[in-house]
């Protein structure tokens, strides 16, 4: 424990000398003689609990000055329990991603009338990815006591942010995240997006927190890198709840086998395959996690320079008042 005004216990010691002074001064100074036998004056003989009071009344004036010297812990570690879990957004970053949810032929009719009456620039159809990115701003806006963390894929995965309470900071990351930014590549590998969220969970590793959970958003098949089934078998293994949402996949490609067994292998793990076909179907997708998914996690937290004088204050205020109690009852009061 450290003190921010060391320079109060000079104070103190100067006041304490100061009452010393002054109850020396009192002293009695005066001679008395009993005529009362010794043995029978022996057996008069004042409790030592006469000095109780003031003892408690010098611990009070002590903690107060204590008090006063503002004692604070250098630094401090705890452990707060929150009602969440740990979550791992893994977004698709495949060339496909750029593309319009829906297709241009949903929109045709809409901008070909527009363009006839409106000759001013009509705004571009939302794309696949910035649907995602809608739905995720959606998603951390819910999970408030939950970290999460944003892992992006094509034909390798990358970890955008680790996992975070901060919702200002990941979503800054979640604005900024474009299928441009890997350019050079362009197919989905599923399977390594997958296994960098597990990798993430295992070096942040903590014994206390059993609830982690890695949400897949892809708009195609597995195509490249690591097969996603032995991954999945991985997130099994270790307790880890995988869901896919698929991003306008289209009935021709979930119905091929390996897609089956794909989403077979999500519910092993204990999670689901959402079809979203539209907008609507990523926001269903979203809400449906947010309240199956409920969990509970501790926090690590450190504090530095954490003032704890309060302690004393309560402590000073405790001891004064019973000080003065006593000192009321005539047991505890010495007659001269």
């Amino acid at each position: 424990m450290e003190f921010a005004r060391f320079d109060v216990l000079y104070i103190l010691i100067g006041v304490f000398v100061a009452l010393f002074l002054v109850q020396w001064l009192k002293r009695n100074r005066y001679l008395a003689h009993s005529l009362v036998s010794t043995s029978l004056l022996a057996a008069m003989k004042p409790s030592h609990l006469r000095f109780l009071p003031k003892i408690i009344l010098a611990g009070g004036v002590i903690a107060a000055g204590i008090a006063l010297m503002e004692p604070e812990i250098a630094l401090r570690e705890g452990i707060t329990e929150l009602e969440g879990l740990d979550i791992v957004m893994v977004v698709d970053l495949s060339s496909s991603m750029q593309e319009v949810l829906g297709g241009w032929e949903e929109h045709r009719e809409f901008y070909e009338v527009r363009s006839r009456g409106d000759q001013r620039e009509l705004p571009m159809p939302e794309t696949r990815m910035q649907a995602v990115q809608n739905a995720l701003f959606d998603f951390v806006s819910k999970r408030e006591n939950d970290r999460l963390a944003l892992v992006t894929f094509s034909e390798n995965s990358y970890v955008v942010s680790p996992l975070t309470t901060d919702r200002s900071y990941l979503e800054k990351y979640i604005q900024m995240i474009d299928p441009s930014i890997l350019i050079g590549e362009g197919m989905t590998a599923i399977g390594e997006g997958i296994d960098t969220a597990i990798g993430l969970f295992r070096r942040e590793d903590d014994p206390e927190t059993k609830n982690k959970v890695i949400v897949v958003f892809t708009d195609g098949e597995h195509n490249f890198g690591r097969d996603p089934i032995e991954i999945l078998e991985e997130a099994r293994f270790y307790g880890y709840r995988v869901y896919l949402i698929g991003v306008e996949l289209g009935s021709e490609i979930t119905r091929k086998q390996k897609v089956q067994d794909l989403i077979q292998s999500v519910h092993d793990t204990g999670g689901q395959y959402f079809d979203a076909r539209n907008k609507n179907g990523l926001e269903e997708a979203y809400v449906t996690i947010d309240e199956i998914e409920k969990g509970v996690f501790v926090q690590k937290t450190i504090e530095t320079h954490v003032p704890v004088y309060h302690i004393f204050v309560y402590s000073a205020l405790g001891l004064l008042f019973v000080g003065l109690g006593l000192s009321s009852i005539p047991y505890f009061v010495e007659i001269s």
